[in-house]
């Protein structure tokens, strides 16, 4: 029986190892879900603390533009969009709102309207408590993209190997969870998502050679650049990135050609 048992287990364990060798693809995905689990995870440990004891309802985290972008929210879902003039900004005067970046605000009411469907007790205040964390998640997908494509000279193995690492640093970084975490929907929340986009498809559509799938690419990361425009103005960062590369590329061609 023993030696059975023994032959059993061998048999199991080289199934387990063909398995892994022949679905690297799938061992890697596993790894990145559990990484973005933790980080959703670390996200939402604060969640119960939002509760208004007082009103028995949700609130915010103690963050002040988040307010802004909850009641621009609700009057979008009441109105079907955003007033021209917010009379609650620089009175008596008013605030013209084309002036802020008020993507933000449309992405939320978008994503109560979406997680209301499937329960009727989400009410908008605590869809914007979990935005941020949700779009954390994507971000996590796209940073992993991102910093795949950096190593693409490396093999399939090596690139996600490093791609890994780097996600399960970036997850864990304190000064990005302070912009991520449930409770606080800045513009960085959803910001981070459409950066790591832009960059992972600028980066796509500068290594292709073919040129009308190089021009797919770069028409995505435009359209992501125009994303991060319309909600926080670190879109700077995005410009000044994609500036210097063109630059460095073109001093290195100069000297490949002398």
């Amino acid at each position: 029986m023993p030696d059975e048992n023994s032959a059993e287990i061998e048999k199991r364990k080289e199934s387990v190892l063909k398995f892994v060798k022949e679905k690297k693809e799938w061992a890697i995905y596993l790894i990145l879900a559990f990484i973005t689990f933790v980080g959703v995870w670390i996200r939402t440990l604060n969640i119960n603390g939002l509760k208004d004891i007082t009103t028995n309802s949700w609130t915010l985290g103690p963050d002040l533009d988040p307010f802004l972008f909850l009641r621009w929210a609700k009057y979008i879902i009441e109105n079907g969009s955003l007033m021209a003039i917010d009379v609650m900004r620089y009175v008596p005067l008013g605030y013209y709102t084309a002036g802020e970046m008020k993507l933000l605000s449309y992405m939320i009411a978008w994503f109560y309207k979406v997680v209301s469907t499937f329960s009727k007790n989400i009410d908008i205040t605590y869809a914007s408590i979990i935005f941020p964390v949700f779009m954390f998640g994507l971000t996590t997908i796209a940073f992993f993209l991102f910093a795949r494509e950096i190593f693409y000279k490396e093999k399939d193995l090596i690139k996600n190997i490093i791609a890994l690492f780097a996600t399960a640093f970036f997850v864990v970084v304190p000064s990005l969870i302070s912009r991520t975490i449930a409770g606080i929907p800045e513009k960085e929340s959803a910001a981070f998502f459409f950066i790591f986009m832009a960059f992972y498809f600028f980066m796509k559509s500068y290594r292709t050679k073919n040129l009308k799938i190089s021009l797919i690419f770069a028409g995505l990361s435009g359209i992501f650049t125009a994303g991060m425009a319309l909600i926080w103005g670190g879109v700077d960062y995005l410009f000044l990135s994609m500036g210097i590369t063109f630059l460095i590329a073109f001093i290195l061609g100069k000297v490949k050609e002398r």
